[in-house]
């Protein structure tokens, strides 16, 4: 391994590898372990040298400005880059930060000690010794730790010896920590190498800090190449970041937040503008998967404000972008309801066909709803907060047979609708099944209202222009549906009806399968919790079926009076079958909905005494008995 160039203290000292302009080797000392240290003469003296240095390398002025033509151009060398000057309390902040990140108690505890130190400033030569042990310890305990930790462990100890390489109090061993950091980030570019970024803001902080030194300097190239290719290759124009689940999708948004906030305080950017673009852009994309304060949500609750701090502060720098705006309000967690209180926010809603996701918001407050909606795979994936509590986080199974066939899907979803207002936000995935069929999945919010409808439908897969549609399967249709809850919530199913309470410490909803009837002993089919942690709808249909399932979230109305029934739709004064459209009325306390699904063709009918010629409807009844239309799709 190359070796490292002894480490200098005196920043004008630093400009070359060698003796620079202005330091020879009278300057130069030796400590205990033989390591070259800057002695600490007087300053007058060395400034002397560096003007009478100056001088003779300055070439001799000509008399006229043909003779300086004449004489030929001599490349003047270019100054040494100057590493920035790291003060203790700048130093002592940026190692409490990573103690902050870290999820070991001892580490956590050796940084903060490492900090308090480094606070205190370089005090006498004693304690000077006292850091320098304190930083080998921790370079000690980072080849030891875990991945994570060890990163963590490494980037502390260097802004520590940064720290201790612009004070002149330096001890003797401070030249071998750095050459210890320079074979951990040589180390760590090989794991870079192999599309695992983990290690990259350490990497860059050697690189950074230590700029002055060629083998610290050549380190940032590696640093700044693997986290712009990650980023490229991730995040889409739009700013999707194509990883499952928020947690996952969270995190990596942060970890290149903390790399850019590294660089941007020594010296600048570490990618192109076209990357900035995508960081931006992935960063309002991973704002929108935060709860209250900022923090991310977990299975069983939200995690300290540490974990996401470098993003939200880095979109609250942006001033008065609709971003920072919302960043700003997340980061309050106030509760805040209303259109008057979105205006000049983030869009609260995000959908990228692209890329197979959507993120859909009741707003910017703490008591946000907040969806996520992956789709990239035969069987999506669900996430639903409400508040700070996550109550749906997995993967929503459907499978669908006909006639004890089971039926799969013949291509990827597709995206039929997608609407978004302030009243409500309607999503519509189809997937071809076989036999002629095809499968449709709808996410209904109603911000108000604090309700989300998710609901399954097979229904005959349309022809082209000028095609008979076709008959249905005459062969009766199973359906088995599942949503995934969160760890740590567990149901309660009622005893006589279908309705089933998820609750932990609190009751969190209440999930109603509509198209079943609401006693247990009227129908089949049901909705059944599983040990698994999984609420499995199974129901019959023939032809065409509907299987819709209420979330209804507002704790308020759990527990309370509660009833739903299925409606009779009228076409031309006939009774329709439910293969062809079907309608549902739902109550909790006083408040009522109204929902209806055309499975056939969008045609006039009639249901409760309200006429509609849509595809779908969802509405209010209101005292009077009309229906406030909320949301309608032709």
């Amino acid at each position: 391994m190359e070796a490292c160039p002894r480490l200098r203290y005196d920043t004008a000292a630093a400009a070359s590898e060698e003796n620079g302009p202005g330091l020879n080797r009278d300057d130069m000392v030796r400590g205990p372990d033989g390591t070259a240290m800057v002695s600490t003469r007087d300053k007058k003296t060395k400034r002397t040298r560096a003007k009478q240095a100056a001088t003779r390398e300055r070439p001799a002025e000509r008399d006229t400005p043909a003779e300086a033509a004449r004489e030929p151009r001599r490349g003047r060398p270019q100054p040494a880059a100057q590493p920035p000057v790291v003060k203790s309390r700048e130093a002592a902040e940026r190692i409490r930060a990573l103690a902050d990140a870290s999820s070991s108690l001892d580490t956590r505890r050796r940084l903060r000690a490492i900090a308090r130190h480094v606070d205190r400033g370089p005090g006498n030569v004693q304690r000077m010794t006292l850091i320098e042990h304190a930083v080998s310890a921790c370079l000690d305990e980072a080849e030891a730790a875990t991945a994570m930790e060890q990163w963590l462990l490494c980037e502390a100890a260097t802004w520590g010896v940064a720290w201790m390489a612009r004070t002149r109090r330096a001890g003797s061993s401070s030249g071998g920590l750095l050459e210890r950091l320079v074979r951990m980030a040589r180390a760590a570019v090989t794991t870079l190498e192999g599309r695992d970024t983990r290690p990259a803001r350490f990497v860059l902080a050697v690189a950074r800090l230590f700029i002055d030194i060629e083998a610290c300097r050549c380190l940032e190239q590696p640093s700044a190449a693997a986290l712009g290719e990650e980023i490229l290759r991730l995040v889409s124009p739009a700013g999707a970041v194509r990883l499952s689940g928020s947690g996952q999708i969270v995190e990596r948004v942060v970890r290149w937040t903390a790399c850019r906030d590294v660089a941007v305080a020594t010296g600048g950017l570490p990618w192109t503008d076209d990357v900035e673009s995508l960081w931006s852009v992935a960063a309002a994309f991973a704002l929108r998967l935060l709860g209250g304060q900022g923090r991310l949500l977990a299975g069983a609750g939200r995690l300290p404000t540490n974990q996401t701090a470098p993003l939200v502060e880095a979109l609250l720098r942006k001033g008065r972008h609709g971003v920072s705006k919302a960043a700003r309000r997340t980061a309050r967690g106030v509760v805040a309801a209303g259109r008057e209180q979105n205006s000049g926010l983030l869009d609260r809603d995000f959908h990228d066909p692209a890329s197979a996701v959507a993120v859909i918001r009741t707003g910017w407050g703490r008591k946000s709803i907040r969806i996520l909606v992956e789709y990239r795979d035969a069987v999506p994936r669900l996430e639903i907060a409400v508040d700070d509590r996550l109550i749906l986080d997995g993967a929503w199974e459907w499978g669908v047979s006909a006639g004890g066939r089971r039926l799969e899907a013949e291509a990827a979803w597709s995206v039929s609708c997608w609407e978004t207002d302030r009243k409500a936000t309607f999503l519509e995935l189809t997937a071809p099944l076989g036999g002629g069929l095809q499968f449709e999945r709808q996410v209904v919010v109603l911000p108000a209202d604090r309700v989300v409808l998710l609901a399954d439908a097979v229904t005959i897969r349309p022809q082209p222009a000028g095609q008979h549609h076709g008959a249905a399967p005459a062969d009766p249709l199973d359906y088995e549906g599942s949503i995934t809850l969160a760890a740590a919530l567990e149901t309660e199913p009622a005893a006589e009806t279908r309705e089933v309470t998820v609750f932990d410490t609190a009751k969190r909803c209440m999930v109603l399968p509509l198209a079943l009837p609401e006693w247990r002993v009227a129908g089949h089919g049901g909705l059944v919790p599983h040990p698994d942690g999984r609420l499995v709808l199974t129901q019959r249909g023939n032809r065409r079926l509907s299987a819709p399932l209420w979330l209804d979230l507002d704790p308020r109305r759990v527990g309370g009076p509660l009833t739903w029934r299925q409606l009779t739709v009228a076409d031309t004064r006939q009774n329709l079958p439910p293969h062809q459209a079907v309608g549902f009325r739902v109550q909790a306390g006083l408040e009522q909905w109204l929902v209806y699904r055309a499975l056939d063709v969008a045609r006039n009918r009639t249901l409760l005494g309200c006429n509609v010629s849509c595809e779908f409807l969802l509405g209010r009844l209101k005292r009077s008995g009309e229906v406030a239309r909320t949301l309608e799709i032709q």
